[in-house]
């Protein structure tokens, strides 16, 4: 088998083109922006003398990283196997093509047993979508994110560096959640220990690894009776709603280099499996820890 590493098929970055239009965000960020500052606020305006102001003061724009990454495993291998054949208690011998089996004839319960070699093949295929701002510390805890996936029906366009979202201070929300630590999960998952006398073939593939980032827009509200400011998010593709009360992300001053976010080489992938640095190393590990903990139980 050839030692290569692992490298995804498709690998990208990419961003979400807003769907709805600026003016169109701004009509559904003023009907909500009464809801904002709370229920009481809006009916306690109505029996006072001076009218109260909501005013916009400020959008932001923002981007929200989420991946979407498809892994597979697939597995050919020979085992030995003995399979029993009932036949009628008539017969004495069972013969298939150049090959004869005995039976134990005149028994009610007659059988024959076949030894062969099972030629197997099997296939495991993962897909995850996952909020790329999710702090997670084990890798028992990704889980899909089936919500996302409306997203991906969407027009997007690629870039090689997520610096080019940051300008005219547009807020891109940093990648806490990298592609190894979701990686190491989905293998997990996708390579189990198989029963095998031979291994025929063995592969472990990455045919989607990408990074989008889904804009949102952020409307700051101030109350001129409240001494305090309130945020309307409005979605740009599907137009949902979100009362925020303080800016959930600040503006990143990191630099998101591809090679940083994408990096699922050796040193990233080291604490599955201990230098390792080819598939077949990381599909073999995976299998001898799971054959030794099937042991044990």
């Amino acid at each position: 088998m050839e030692k290569n590493t692992l490298k995804a098929k498709k690998q990208e970055i990419r961003y979400f083109v807003d769907k709805l239009k600026k003016e169109e965000l701004l009509v559904i960020a003023e009907k909500n922006k009464n809801n904002a500052f709370g229920f009481f606020s809006g009916i306690s305006d109505k029996f006072s003398k001076e009218k109260a102001e909501i005013k916009l003061l400020k959008i932001y724009k923002r981007y929200d990283p989420f991946w979407h990454i498809i892994a597979e495993s697939l597995v050919d291998y020979e085992r030995k196997s003995k399979y029993k054949v009932i036949v009628d208690k008539q017969v004495k011998k069972l013969r298939i093509g150049e090959t004869e089996f005995n039976a134990e004839e005149g028994k009610q319960h007659n059988d024959i047993v076949i030894h062969s070699t099972d030629i197997c093949h099997e296939h495991r295929r993962k897909e995850i979508l996952i909020d790329g701002a999710f702090d997670i510390k084990t890798p028992t805890n990704i889980k899909n994110q089936e919500k996302l996936a409306v997203y991906l029906h969407n027009d997007s366009k690629k870039i090689k560096e997520v610096e080019e979202l940051m300008k005219n201070d547009v807020i891109v929300v940093p990648v806490v959640l990298k592609a190894a630590f979701i990686l190491r999960s989905m293998l997990q998952d996708i390579i189990n220990p198989v029963s095998a006398d031979k291994i025929l073939n063995e592969k472990v593939g990455i045919d989607e690894l990408i990074l989008y980032f889904k804009p949102v827009y952020i409307f700051e509200y101030t109350h001129s009776k409240k001494n305090e400011k309130k945020y309307v998010e409005v979605d740009s593709i599907n137009g949902r709603v979100k009362i925020l009360r303080e800016m959930e992300h600040k503006r990143s001053k990191e630099l998101f280099t591809e090679s940083a976010l994408f990096d699922i080489g050796v040193s990233a992938l080291s604490s599955l499996v201990p230098g390792g640095e080819a598939a077949y190393k990381l599909v073999r590990g995976i299998r001898e820890e799971r054959k030794r903990n099937k042991n044990k139980a």
